[in-house]
């Protein structure tokens, strides 16, 4: 094969090959996607994370979303529980702000422990979600 020949297989090889990869690497980025609607359905204020930028106004989150209240983002990317603390988050199905999900527009509950120092919780994309905050010793942050 000449020279051209040759260049024209690496070519065509380097664009298979990365196109075999892409698909993952879209994947492993959707795994961390913010969601729309994010409402705190807690007793007590939840922390909001607007962007996962590393650069946070109180140090782990952004601003705090007040029990019943929404994060008032357009799009939230994840919530940040303290230590003692855990939370359930439950991602939508359908609803907005102004029309929130009825219980069964709920998907499954995905329970997160703060542990001792406290975890930001990446959304995984979606319509919105509901968070509640509860003691790391309440029954639901056990579920059997």
């Amino acid at each position: 094969m000449d020279k051209r020949t040759w260049a024209s297989v690496i070519a065509a090889t380097a664009g298979l090959a990365a196109g075999l990869t892409s698909p993952a690497t879209a994947a492993s980025r959707a795994a961390d996607a913010p969601v729309g609607e994010v409402r705190n359905t807690s007793e007590i204020s939840v922390g909001a994370i607007q962007a996962k930028d590393g650069s946070y106004r109180h140090g782990t989150y952004d601003d705090l979303i007040p029990p019943g209240r929404f994060s008032g983002y357009a799009s939230t990317a994840g919530v940040y529980v303290g230590p003692g603390w855990c939370i359930r988050i439950r991602y939508w199905t359908s609803g907005t702000e102004q029309n929130p999900p009825q219980p069964h527009q709920l998907g499954d509950p995905r329970i997160y422990q703060g542990g001792d120092r406290g975890q930001q919780v990446w959304f995984q994309g979606g319509i919105g979600a509901d968070v509640r905050a509860l003691r790391s010793t309440h029954a639901d942050c056990h579920p059997a």
